[in-house]
């Protein structure tokens, strides 16, 4: 089994939804997400992994990589029926992306693509916490609702509404160990 045998109770995934619910934005972190044999082996070959820089001076700066089995996760049957039974949503459409982002690695706030409304999630495989860098901020235009911090081994959902907007923050040359997410967005059919 791949996931923490907590994840697949029903009745731990009615009390998250419940929680979920209740914050301001919808959203909600699962702790020690995978098993821990199989996050090791999952963060070990994501370390390892060859990754391509992607960079836009006024957007973004950080790698990606692909990984089959991070795609099957994504597309199999414990990540649909957390989907299923946290958020609600029977059908939808998934986009992600697996990220690192090391030293002087960001991405910036921009208008010049609307993102659609949203459930974003996060997959935390990174080496260490922090909460000085590498996380993931959400606002408006005129307050800010929520910080992220990186935390290894974590699942986190973030309802995005159309006003609401993110980034990460940028990565200083403190930072030895790279953050590597699974970052992407469900969207209801």
């Amino acid at each position: 089994m791949a996931i923490n045998p907590l994840y697949k109770d029903i009745r731990v995934l009615t009390q998250a939804k419940e929680k979920y619910k209740q914050e301001t934005p919808n959203n909600i972190r699962l702790q020690a997400f995978f098993q821990p044999a199989v996050f090791a082996l999952l963060q070990k070959k994501l370390l390892q992994q060859k990754y391509t820089t992607k960079f836009h001076p006024y957007k973004y700066h950080y790698s990606t990589t692909k990984m089959p089995e991070i795609e099957q996760f994504l597309r199999g049957t414990y990540f649909q029926t957390i989907v299923a039974n946290l958020l609600s949503i029977k059908k939808y459409n998934l986009h992600y992306e697996i990220q690192r982002f090391k030293a002087g690695n960001f991405t910036l706030l921009h208008d010049t693509e609307k993102e659609q409304p949203a459930t974003d999630f996060i997959i935390d495989f990174s080496t260490t916490e922090t909460s000085n860098e590498g996380y993931t901020k959400y606002l408006t235009e005129r307050e800010e609702l929520l910080q992220l911090n990186p935390c290894p081994n974590s699942l986190s959902f973030v309802e995005r509404n159309k006003t609401v907007m993110h980034y990460i923050k940028y990565i200083t040359h403190k930072q030895k160990e790279p953050f590597i997410f699974v970052r992407g967005t469900i969207q209801q059919l």
